[in-house]
């Protein structure tokens, strides 16, 4: 745990100080998915949460959703959740990307900016990981090709809590 905790802090200070919600409780909220449904954040406790905001528009975001879907996949037997939250202003688009990426996680839709002001998004994308208490464990800005290996550590050890 505590190399968790560390890499979640080293994580933090990565982004110069930039505002960090890691080691907060996450907030809740309730967005509609793709198949129409609503899901909640908090249904998932008891589980480990990878959230994962994400635009069209933004190139490491569609690098990024195959990478997380290999994950889903790997882990979601073992307790884990994916859950991606798409945060683009046209809706009609947004579902037409997410149904042409065809992940296995929920996508679900923030047409609002509440969300966004909880989670102190500020780029694209975001990916947070929950503990199984709910409790944001840790937070990256980006993404690079290969860097799910950082989240596979993370994950794994979250799993193993």
């Amino acid at each position: 745990m505590g190399s968790l905790i560390l890499s979640a802090a080293l994580a933090a200070s990565s982004l110069a100080a930039a505002p960090t919600i890691v080691g907060r409780e996450a907030p809740d909220f309730v967005l509609r998915g793709l198949d129409g449904r609503n899901l909640r954040l908090s249904e998932f406790r008891g589980q480990v949460v990878l959230v994962n905001f994400w635009s069209r528009s933004d190139g490491d975001s569609r690098q990024q959703m195959p990478a997380l879907d290999r994950i889903n996949i790997t882990y979601q037997r073992a307790g884990l959740v994916v859950l991606g939250v798409s945060v683009d202003d046209d809706l009609r688009r947004s579902k037409e990307f997410a149904a042409a990426m065809g992940v296995s996680y929920p996508i679900l839709f923030d047409t609002g900016t509440k969300i966004g002001q909880d989670y102190l998004l500020q780029k694209m994308p975001m990916t947070i990981l929950v503990d199984r208490s709910g409790i944001v464990r840790y937070s990256a800005v980006g993404f690079k090709r290969g860097g799910e290996r950082v989240y596979l550590d993370q994950i794994r050890e979250l799993l193993r809590e």
